[in-house]
C-alpha cells in the first residue's frame, strides 16, 4: 500500500521528540518511523497530536469531524481546529455570546468592499463596562477590512473616554459635543461626519454575534433603499454576561405610537429568511448614508430623546423603501427599565416630538392619535414649513396606504381603540393600567389567544385577496 511519507515522519519526529506515549501500544518504532523521524528533526519539523492520531497542525485533525476530533494539544474554538497555545490570544475579554442563528445561516461569501460601514454609536452615561466590551465585540466579530470607522458619538459627557476606546482600536474615531444635545441630534452629527457608504447605527450596551454584518450588507446591496435590521437578543439590565436568545418577532406601533415588539408566531417562526417588519426600534440597523441624506435624515425640530423611530419608520416604508428584520444577523442588546436608561427626558417632551411627526404623517388619522394623547391638542410648533415640504417633494404615501399595505395589526385595532379617560359607562369598558393604548396587549406585551386567532383571520384573509393581485411593496 502506499505510504504517506509526509504524516510517517511527523508521527515519528512527534514519538521520538517524546510528546505521545503511542509508541507503548505501537510496540518499537519500524525503521521506517526512525527514519521519517530522523529527516523531521533535523529539518526542526513538529506536528500535534489529536483525536488519536498525529497530524501537521491543528486544521488538519478533524478531517470532517468537527469537535469530535479536536483533542489532545488542540481545541475547537469558533468553528476552528486550534492550538490550545492559540486560544489565549484568541479568547475575547467580553462574555462570549451563543450561537443563535437559526437553521438555515449560512456564511456570505460576497465582497462587500464597496460597502464598508461607518458605525456611529452616540451615547450618555453609559457604564465603561458596557462600552468597552460593545467595542470589543466588534473588532472581534466583524471583519476589518468592512469597518470605516467606529465613530462614538459623547453627548456632553464629562469625559468622552476617548483615549481608552482608542487604545482598543485604531479605528474608533471620537467626536465630543461639549453640550448635551440629545440623541436624535447626536445622531445627525454622526451621520454628517461618516465616511462610509453604509451608516450602522449602534447603542453602546450591546454584544454583536458572529458573522453579524454581512447578511445585513445583502440585503443593502439587494435593495439600496432598504432598512435593514438585525434579529435583537436579550441581555437583562441585572446580568451584563448573559445573552438570551429572543423569538421572531416584528416591530410596530400602538395608536399612541409606543413601540411594542409582536410576535406573530405562526406567520415568522423560526425563519432564517430576512422579513419585513412594520416598524424599527430605531437604534441598531444598517442604511445606505444617501438613503438616509434624501429621506433628509431626522427632523431637527424633534428634541432629546423619542419619536425619531417612528419618523424613520414612515418615512422609509412610505417614501419607496423598506424595513426588514434579517434573522440571520444577532446583536445582544441591553434591555432597560425606564429608571435605568441613561436619558432622562419628560414624558411631555416625548408627547410633543410624537405630536410634532404626527401633524406631518398621520394627517387623516391625527384625530385617534389626539384622542390618544389629548394634551397635544394644546402643543404648539412653529417651524414645520421645511418638514412638510420634504414630505411633498418625497412623494410620501399617505397613512391609508400604510396600514392597508404594511401594518395590518394597527389598522385592524384603529376601531376597537381603548381611549384614556373613558366614563365608567363607556361600551367598550376598557378601564386600567393599559387603558390608554394597548387594548389587544395584556401585561406582558403578548397578544391574547383569541386576539392572536382574530388578527391571524384578518391578515389570512388579507393575504388572500393580495395574491391575486401582485403588491410589489411587500
Amino acid at each position: 500500500q502506499p505510504v504517506d511519507m509526509a504524516a510517517t515522519a511527523v508521527a515519528g519526529a512527534r514519538l521520538l521528540q517524546g510528546r505521545c506515549c503511542a509508541h507503548r501500544r505501537w510496540g518499537p518504532l519500524s525503521p521506517l518511523l526512525r527514519l521519517g523521524a530522523a529527516m523531521l528533526l533535523a529539518r526542526g519539523a513538529t506536528g500535534v497530536h489529536c483525536g488519536g492520531h498525529i497530524a501537521s497542525d491543528c486544521a488538519s485533525c478533524p478531517q470532517g469531524n468537527g469537535p469530535m476530533w479536536c483533542n489532545g494539544e488542540c481545541t475547537w474554538w469558533d468553528g476552528e481546529c486550534v492550538r490550545q497555545t492559540e486560544v489565549e490570544g484568541r479568547a475575547p475579554k467580553f462574555a462570549f455570546p451563543p450561537d443563535t442563528r437559526p437553521h438555515g445561516c449560512t456564511d456570505v461569501d460576497e465582497d462587500f468592499s464597496d460597502l464598508k460601514v461607518s458605525i456611529v454609536i452616540p451615547w450618555l452615561n453609559e457604564a465603561w463596562e458596557h462600552m468597552r466590551d460593545t467595542l470589543q465585540a466588534l473588532i472581534y466579530f466583524t471583519p476589518d477590512e468592512l469597518i470605516e470607522e467606529i465613530m462614538f458619538i459623547s453627548d456632553g459627557n464629562p469625559d468622552s473616554r476617548e483615549t481608552e476606546l482608542k487604545a482598543l482600536s485604531g479605528k474608533v474615531t471620537v467626536l465630543a459635543l461639549p453640550q448635551r444635545q440629545g440623541l436624535i441630534r447626536a445622531k445627525m452629527h454622526g451621520v454628517r461626519l461618516a465616511r462610509g457608504p453604509v451608516i450602522v447605527f449602534m447603542e453602546a450596551h450591546c454584544i454583536v454575534n458572529r458573522k453579524w454584518l454581512q447578511p445585513l450588507l445583502q440585503r443593502v446591496r439587494l435593495n439600496p433603499k432598504t432598512l435593514a435590521m438585525p434579529a435583537l437578543d436579550a441581555i437583562p439590565q441585572d446580568n451584563w454576561r448573559l445573552y438570551n436568545k429572543m423569538p421572531s418577532g416584528h416591530w410596530r406601533f400602538e395608536w399612541n405610537l409606543n413601540l411594542i415588539y409582536t410576535n406573530p408566531g405562526q406567520l415568522i417562526g423560526n425563519t432564517h429568511e430576512p422579513y419585513p417588519s412594520p416598524g424599527t426600534s430605531g437604534g441598531i440597523f444598517a442604511m445606505r448614508k444617501d438613503w438616509f441624506g434624501e429621506l433628509g435624515l431626522f427632523d431637527p425640530g424633534m428634541l432629546e430623546w423619542g419619536g425619531d423611530h417612528v419618523e424613520l419608520t414612515f418615512k422609509t416604508w412610505r417614501c419607496g423603501g423598506r424595513i426588514e428584520i434579517v434573522p440571520c444577523s444577532r446583536i445582544g442588546h441591553l434591555f432597560r427599565d425606564p429608571q435605568h436608561r441613561p436619558y432622562d427626558v419628560q414624558v411631555t417632551q416625548v408627547v410633543q416630538n410624537y405630536a410634532r411627526l404626527a401633524r406631518i404623517w398621520l394627517k387623516d388619522h391625527i384625530d385617534i392619535f389626539n384622542k390618544m394623547k389629548p394634551e397635544s391638542l394644546n402643543m404648539r410648533f412653529d417651524d414645520m414649513k421645511e418638514m412638510m415640504e420634504r414630505h411633498d417633494k418625497l412623494g410620501c404615501k399617505d397613512m391609508a396606504w400604510y396600514l392597508e399595505n404594511v401594518d395590518l395589526e394597527m389598522a385592524y385595532e384603529m376601531d376597537k381603540l381603548c381611549h384614556p379617560h373613558v366614563s365608567d359607562n363607556d361600551p367598550i369598558k376598557c378601564k386600567g393600567a393599559l387603558a390608554a393604548g394597548r387594548w389587544t396587549i395584556n401585561a406582558t406585551n403578548e397578544i391574547s389567544r383569541g386576539e392572536y386567532q382574530a388578527r391571524a383571520k384578518a391578515l389570512e384573509d388579507k393575504l388572500a385577496r393580495a395574491s391575486h393581485q401582485a403588491s410589489p411593496e411587500l
